[in-house]
């Protein structure tokens, strides 16, 4: 009986792990497209961007630095932008998965 508990709570533990990991960078992009997408799209106010235009420790630092004409504080909530460059991270130009993503035109 012991072993049984043991086993599903390492099984829960393991799950909740991986999918800790992985869900705010399926949220960021979602995000991504949402909040950035607004102003970042063929047809809108500035030039679109995508995550594999720049490497993810550029996009770090530019987060970091807040190198955005638009305070982004306005734009999202700290969690959302984290999310959002984890995303940025996780599909930017050096990454495993480089990734173009889909802004619809405006």
């Amino acid at each position: 009986m012991f072993r049984k508990a043991f086993v599903y709570i390492l099984m829960l533990t393991c799950t909740w792990w991986i999918t800790a990991d992985v869900a705010p960078a399926a949220d960021g992009g979602k995000l991504f497209i949402r909040e950035c997408g607004t102003c970042h799209q063929v047809g809108g106010k500035v030039k679109p961007i995508n995550p594999a235009d720049k490497a993810g420790v550029v996009w770090a630092k530019y987060f970091k630095r807040d190198r955005h004409p638009v305070k982004l504080s306005t734009i999202a909530t700290s969690d959302e932008l984290t999310s959002i460059l984890e995303y940025l991270q996780q599909h930017a130009a050096d990454s495993d998965s480089p990734e173009a993503a889909a802004i619809p035109k405006g």
